[in-house]
């Protein structure tokens, strides 16, 4: 079986019901796999060393799962129908287009850049299905374990959904051209995160000095969305991260502030657990 993920949970520390994942910092790409893109422009989707920059996270409690082949083969923050049909080279039914797929960032990517196809011929449904089986839902499961795993012991769960971003959005951004501020937060306009929790996180950030919006640009993908259920005491947000904050973008390589900045993510980690602890007071079963 194809390992596509890890997870990795707290060893020095009491867990707490408090799951971090990442589904773009995977790099891997499987044997054979052939695109128009060059390395490069592949490179230009991968949220390079996020899964990396929270890792501090263990250390207060949490738990990290973390994708390990990329975005550009298959998005895991997609619905798993979420298919532009025009990719493919028979019709089929599996295909439910969103606006991130009329976009050419749909579960398959049709563009890798603006104005840079991915493929050079449709593929085969088959293809598709297999990434699908393989690649995606395995990911998927192990979240939703985790989940409920941690749901089932404490009552309540909260979920981070972890990115980064480039500085600049381009134009398969909805922000094209726009500078970008430090951190975006987002709950899906207050519909799927624990206020308390989100004003926690915001809180952390401007104390370390950072600039924070909340959901503009971004208001959570589908694993916001999809695992979200704040009437069950399950929580989802998105932190988004300024690519500028701790990388070269050119390179694609750690900048002198990655360390410094992953000190602050301590910080942030330490706020969160702080306040799950808070909460599992009134949570906790048995």
């Amino acid at each position: 079986m194809i390992s596509t993920y890890s997870l990795a949970e707290p060893s020095q520390h009491k867990p707490l019901p408090l799951l971090l994942d990442s589904p773009h910092s995977g790099s891997l790409f499987p044997k054979g796999f052939v695109c128009n893109a060059t390395d490069t422009q592949l490179k230009t989707g991968w949220d390079a060393f996020v899964d990396e920059l929270w890792q501090p996270a263990l250390a207060v409690g949490g738990s990290l799962l973390s994708a390990k082949y990329s975005r550009m083969f298959i998005d895991l923050n997609r619905a798993p129908d979420d298919i532009d049909p025009a990719m493919l080279s028979l019709p089929w039914a599996g295909c439910n287009p969103t606006r991130y797929s009329d976009r050419g960032m749909g579960l398959i990517r049709r563009l890798a850049l603006p104005d840079v196809p991915m493929y050079n011929q449709p593929l085969a449904v088959e293809e598709v299905a297999t990434r699908i089986r393989d690649f995606y839902l395995p990911y998927h499961q192990a979240l939703q374990s985790q989940l409920d795993k941690l749901h089932q012991a404490f009552g309540a769960v909260w979920h981070v959904d972890c990115h980064s971003m480039k500085s600049t959005g381009n134009r398969m951004n909805v922000d094209s051209g726009q500078q970008r501020p430090d951190v975006v937060l987002g709950d899906n306009d207050g519909l799927c995160s624990d206020g308390g929790f989100i004003q926690v996180v915001e809180d952390a950030f401007i104390r370390l000095g950072y600039s924070v919006v909340r959901n503009q640009p971004y208001k959570g993908g589908y694993l916001v969305t999809h695992y979200a259920n704040p009437a069950a005491r399950r929580y989802s947000m998105q932190i988004e991260i300024n690519r500028a904050l701790y990388m070269d973008e050119t390179q694609f390589a750690p900048s002198h502030r990655f360390a410094a900045f992953q000190q602050d993510l301590a910080e942030v980690s330490r706020s969160m657990a702080d306040y799950v602890q808070s909460q599992c007071g009134e949570t906790r079963h048995g």
